[in-house]
């Protein structure tokens, strides 16, 4: 899950009460779980006094289990009703992001918009490898947390363009990537991929003395999530893969699709602004404001309080395309409410709130494990200067407001020399023998694409989808049916509704 999402779920906590349904038929429970090899300790002042943190003592490299060995901070919240407990539940919110403040104050997190799940299960998460940014911003932050990967240089640099138009670009962006990871810890950004992470996760489980866990993954962790019940379908209990997305399509077409889709998002939210005068650009032309903005910003950066540097166009568009997923939630929360009131004030050089919105996107905290990981999961068939701006090529004509700025593009761009082999599956992760599994599917989703996102559904036997109709990249946020569906899954490990319609 990309931060930004995240940061909007504590916001939208503080003023909304939930409006899932409870469930009471718990399902069966897993057998009686043994005790926790973990030396449990208090999280620290600053989060809920109930939950506990531990170190977990793991194989850097899985496949050398006797080598050296590095410790993850892991984090419970004991179930707030033990007395109607169903179970564990492991809470893989995505790459780049602390797991631990979010476990530790789920209410942080966006887990409190379902209280019963914080009721009815032990939360469960593990700081991923190579750290993350604390959306907490501090107010619930733990006192345990995995080593970053201490990269002495930033991997987004504002003088170097993902989108190189010559030869001597491409040159550039090469030496900056190389540059970039070899400023990392060696070991750890060599063993940050799928496989080794759902085997952190199995480690966890076993530790944990649990006989099986129940799953609540979203959009990049699909691809974990994924792997571990491939690996040991038998110790899920229930999944829930929120933006699941298909990492072994040719990436190409992973690109284009995802291109698309963002120039689509930026479609249907100038359609929205026409139609809505709450839009702070209503009866504008939004496409030449933000083409202008772009290209303005290019030319000369814009000065940013708080921030370390000018922010160009380039920034903008990546910053822009985490806003455009979010729909038509509340003002204040970050959706296109919030978007159209930020291009206004930068149509005039007011920067106020940017420097917030980059350090959730590009700023280290984030950016490196993102990266990182991205460029160990994702396939990288893109390699040569010639295919790279045939594409880049392609991608302008299909964006022509948006750019081709996306996920799958800061990879193709980001990876680019990059010294560490990808391991992205090159055949589809087929689950055999699945646990009882819920995938959420949505229509409008710029970061995991619909027709990338359905092809999972055939790759986990026996999986259930319900298709949120709206714009989103992780529909819990946007939608209560949504949640509401997988609260029933993750509680009775049974389906219910197969499509949801609101907020739209």
């Amino acid at each position: 899950m990309h931060p930004l999402r995240i940061a909007l779920a504590a916001a939208l906590l503080a003023t909304t009460a939930t409006t899932a349904t409870t469930v009471t038929t718990a399902g069966a429970a897993p057998a009686a779980s043994r005790e926790s090899s973990l030396s449990w300790t208090t999280c620290g002042p600053a989060t809920d006094q109930t939950a506990q943190c531990a170190w977990l003592r793991v194989p850097l490299d899985w496949s050398r289990p006797t080598g050296r060995k590095i410790n993850l901070a892991v984090a419970r919240h004991p179930a707030a009703d033990p007395a109607h407990k169903i179970g564990t539940l492991l809470f893989v919110p995505g790459a780049g992001v602390s797991v631990v403040n979010q476990v530790a104050t789920p209410w942080h997190g966006g887990l409190g918009l379902l209280p019963e799940l914080v009721d009815r299960f032990d939360i469960v998460g593990i700081d991923p490898r190579g750290g993350g940014v604390d959306l907490t911003y501090g107010s619930a932050d733990a006192t345990v947390h995995s080593a970053s990967l201490d990269c002495a240089r930033p991997f987004n640099d504002p003088a170097v363009s993902r989108f190189p138009a010559d030869l001597a670009g491409y040159v550039k962006l090469l030496k900056h990537n190389r540059a970039a990871a070899a400023s990392c810890d060696q070991d750890l950004i060599r063993h940050l991929d799928a496989e080794t992470q759902a085997r952190d996760a199995e480690a966890l489980r076993a530790a944990l003395g649990e006989s099986q866990l129940t799953w609540f993954a979203w959009t990049y962790a699909s691809l974990l999530a994924q792997t571990y019940a491939q690996l040991f379908p038998d110790r899920i209990r229930a999944l829930v893969l929120d933006g699941p997305l298909d990492h072994t399509v040719p990436t190409a077409t992973y690109v284009r699709t995802q291109v698309h889709e963002t120039e689509e998002a930026f479609g249907r939210f100038v359609a929205w602004c026409g139609r809505d005068p709450s839009c702070a650009l209503h009866g504008q032309d939004i496409p030449a404001i933000y083409d202008e903005i772009v290209e303005r910003a290019n030319r000369v950066p814009l000065p940013v309080d708080g921030l370390d540097h000018a922010i160009t166009g380039e920034e903008i568009g990546y910053i822009v395309m985490y806003v455009l997923e979010n729909g038509t939630i509340p003002a204040g929360y970050g959706g296109w409410i919030d978007l159209a009131y930020a291009l206004a004030n930068l149509r005039t050089g007011d920067t106020t709130g940017w420097a917030g919105a980059y350090a959730t996107t590009l700023a280290p905290a984030y950016y490196h494990p993102y990266r990182a990981g991205g460029c160990v999961d994702f396939p990288r068939d893109i390699t040569t200067y010639a295919e790279f701006q045939a594409l880049r090529r392609e991608l302008a004509q299909l964006a022509p407001h948006t750019g081709g700025v996306s996920d799958s593009w800061d990879y193709v761009s980001g990876c680019q020399g990059w010294p560490v082999t990808s391991v992205a599956p090159r055949r589809p992760v087929v689950v055999h023998d699945a646990p009882p599994t819920l995938l959420v599917l949505t229509r409008h989703n710029p970061l995991a694409p619909y027709d990338l996102a359905t092809p999972v559904a055939n790759q986990i036997e026996g999986s259930t989808t319900v298709t949120y109709e709206g714009d989103a990249h992780i529909a819990y946020f946007n939608s209560p049916c949504v949640r509401d569906a997988e609260l029933a899954f993750l509680t009775t490990a049974t389906p219910g509704v197969a499509a949801c319609a609101d907020g739209t």
